[in-house]
């Protein structure tokens, strides 16, 4: 997600945990306009609720990613997904995979 900051010292006070913060609750927060284009968001119950449940959906499909590859063009258009073969001879330094 990118996000602009106001100003450089914003960007600065912001580390990388925190920007994972700031990303949760634009995904995440309930946003109210305040007025001349400016919104408040914060994490209520019901999206905190939401929140959980999507890290545990996430939890229980964390083991499957260790066998999992993604093919994509220049980090914007996804070519293929699929599960890598265990226990295969690998061909010029790569894995054999499915489709």
């Amino acid at each position: 997600m990118d996000l602009n900051l106001l100003s450089p010292n914003v960007s600065q006070q912001i580390s990388s945990v925190e920007q994972l913060q700031v990303e949760l609750l634009m995904l995440y927060g309930d946003s109210f306009d305040i007025g001349e284009g400016k919104h408040y968001t914060s994490l209520t119950r019901r999206g905190l609720k939401r929140l959980i449940k999507d890290m545990r959906h996430i939890q229980q499909h964390m083991q499957s990613l260790t066998s999992t590859y993604l093919i994509d063009a220049g980090g914007q258009t996804v070519l293929a997904v699929g599960h890598k073969y265990d226990h295969q001879a690998t061909l010029g330094g790569a894995s054999r995979a499915s489709y």
